[in-house]
This record gives C-alpha cells, structure tokens and sequence, in this order.
C-alpha cells in the first residue's frame, strides 16, 4: 500500500495560512511533525508525496521534510508534482545525505533522485511489492491501485 501526502494540504493544515511556498526551516518542520501525527502508525513504508500546488520549497524545507522522514519515517519515497524549481532544492539535499527517493514524472514513469545505488534498489522494491511495474524499454511506473 502506498501512503499518499497533499504537501499542499498539509502546509494550509500545519501553519494554518494560505500561502503555498515551502521556506523556513520552522515551516518544514511543523509540516513534518504534522505528517509525523497523521502518518505515525505508517512508520517504514512506502509513501507518495504529492508537491502540485506547492509554489517552492527551500533546502532548509526539503531537508526538514523529505530528508528527515526518510531517515526517521518512510522506507520508500515516490515525489510527485515536483517541478525543477522543486528538484532544486530536493536533490542536493538527498545527495547531500546520502538519500534517495523516486520521483514520478508526469507520464507515470519512475525516475532516481539522489544517491543512485540507492534509487535502483527503491524501484526494484517497489517492483517486488507489486506497487510498480516494468514496461517498455525497461521503464518503471506505478500500478494503478
């Protein structure tokens, strides 16, 4: 089963404002703690975060939220909705860690994003769990559920 999280809803949720831009590490942190709330019984499995709606997001955000959940919360993690701007802060800050999550583009396919061996490994996982499959050219994407 994969987990999904609106980062949208949970900022509107989280710091109870209208904005939609992801700076300030305080700001990353009470939407990570209020993820941590919702999803505190989903510890260690897969999740699919969902960015659409998201203006931006800064490094001391993407490192409060992607990056401390994967270390602490999430074994799995698919990123959706990212756009560059987005992919900017979030792949030096799992690069920089050591981390990495699938980021799924906007046809369905699953892509890398930080530490390679790593991204390899998350896909053939989700491959096994039967959340994703193999198609064409060896590409990988979600099933649906």
């Amino acid at each position: 089963m994969i987990h999904s999280i609106d980062v949208s809803a949970v900022l509107r949720q989280a710091v109870r404002a209208s904005y939609a831009d992801l700076v300030t590490r305080a700001t990353g942190r009470a939407v990570r703690e209020h993820i941590e709330q919702v999803y505190a019984a989903q510890t260690g499995g897969v999740a699919r975060m969902d960015f659409t709606g998201v203006r931006c997001i800064d490094y001391s955000c993407a490192d409060e939220i992607v990056a401390k959940l994967l270390r602490e919360r999430i074994r799995v993690l698919v990123l959706r909705g990212c756009s560059d701007a987005h992919l900017e802060a979030l792949a030096p800050v799992l690069e920089g860690h050591g981390l990495a999550a699938l980021l799924e583009r906007a046809d369905g396919t699953l892509d890398g994003l930080g530490r390679r061996e790593s991204t390899d490994a998350l896909l053939e996982e989700l491959v096994a769990l039967h959340l994703a499959a193999r198609g064409a050219g060896g590409v990988v994407a979600l099933v649906a559920a």
